[in-house]
């Protein structure tokens, strides 16, 4: 009888190693296309590797990254998220407009956070209670609250913030924005959540088998409630940070180019479409790309509208390979 549990160990090894070169060289293969895209865009324009535009590549996806942490929990945990389009706008219009209003610039935030965290609990709960797919529930959010948005400031920006705040994404240490600076911490955060917590812990497991985690004692609604809304109050919070850079709280800030950047971003980075497997390293790597992708073309003067056509052809890529992922893994269990 022992044979059996020692031949199921065994295999769940086998399995656990092939998972683990895979990523390995998946991130192997990211740093090596991000590497090459590096030599093409230095050889069309010297100005790429510059310490001012490096600078600006960190800057440009700094504000991604943090979105796509939360996002990457969600994923890992079996959802997943388009609101994130609008939540990122409300974050500095609910800000924004508490400010305008008298009220203390922290105190602002702290609400501004809290309203995203707000729209992710609503998503959560028409998941959890209404049985409503992810996809639906939070691309009907998007519409929702994005035409709410429109609907308050009439279509046009807020501005008029006080000095110290703009402060916080405007400015620089050692030569590097704050917001870089921001961005790392918040990606340490997440990455110690998702890989050394009973809350990240719980997120794998029931992201791989959510009937499963639920026999074994975990309270997957609970833990859909938290997912949304930590990824509500986050991406909120990548809002503000972006209203304090630009001075500026736009009600088209996001927007779907922001939810499918993230969203490819996240998959091309080693998490699963389909729960269970994902990283925060990975999804920086992911973000990482695309800043450097968008940032070439405009180096080299391509045309914005082509990036588009990249990011969907890099989903798809990474979609399918996702999928093929999956169909291995199944194939070795068996």
């Amino acid at each position: 009888m022992s044979s059996v549990p020692a031949a199921a160990c065994d295999l769940d090894g086998g399995v656990t190693l092939r998972a683990r070169i895979t990523t390995l060289a998946q991130r192997a293969g990211l740093v090596l296309v991000i590497v090459l895209l590096t030599i093409v865009f230095q050889a069309f324009n010297p100005v790429f590797l510059s310490q001012g535009n490096l600078v600006e590549i960190f800057r440009s996806g700094a504000l991604y990254f943090v979105v796509a942490c939360a996002s990457t929990m969600i994923f890992v945990g079996g959802g997943l998220d388009f609101s994130i389009g609008a939540t990122f706008p409300l974050g500095g219009i609910v800000a924004g407009a508490l400010m305008l209003a008298g009220l203390p610039w922290p105190i602002a935030i702290l609400l501004g956070v809290v309203a995203g965290g707000l729209v992710g609990l609503v998503n959560a709960a028409v998941i959890v209670r209404f049985d409503v797919p992810p996809l639906i529930a939070t691309l009907g959010s998007f519409f929702a609250f994005g035409g709410l948005i429109t609907v308050y400031t009439g279509g046009t920006n807020l501005f008029g913030f006080p000095d110290t705040f703009n402060a916080l994404g405007q400015g620089h240490l050692l030569g590097i924005p704050y917001l870089v600076y921001y961005a790392v911490v918040i990606g340490i955060v997440f990455h110690v959540l998702l890989e050394r917590t009973v809350f990240g812990y719980e997120t794998r497991i029931a992201g791989g088998n959510r009937a499963a985690a639920s026999a074994n004692g975990v309270r997957v609604k609970s833990l859909d409630l938290r997912l949304y809304g930590l990824s509500g109050a986050t991406t909120a919070l990548a809002g503000i940070m972006f209203m304090a850079r630009t001075s500026t709280a736009s009600p088209v800030a996001g927007g779907s180019a922001l939810t499918f950047q993230v969203i490819t971003a996240i998959i091309i980075g080693g998490t699963s479409l389909f729960g269970g497997t994902g990283t925060i390293t990975g999804t920086a790597l992911g973000i990482l790309l695309f800043a450097v992708l968008n940032n070439g073309l405009a180096v080299v003067n391509v045309n914005s509208l082509y990036q588009n056509i990249f990011i969907g052809v890099i989903l798809v890529a990474a979609v399918a390979f996702d999928q093929a992922q999956r169909r291995r893994r199944f194939t070795a269990r068996r």
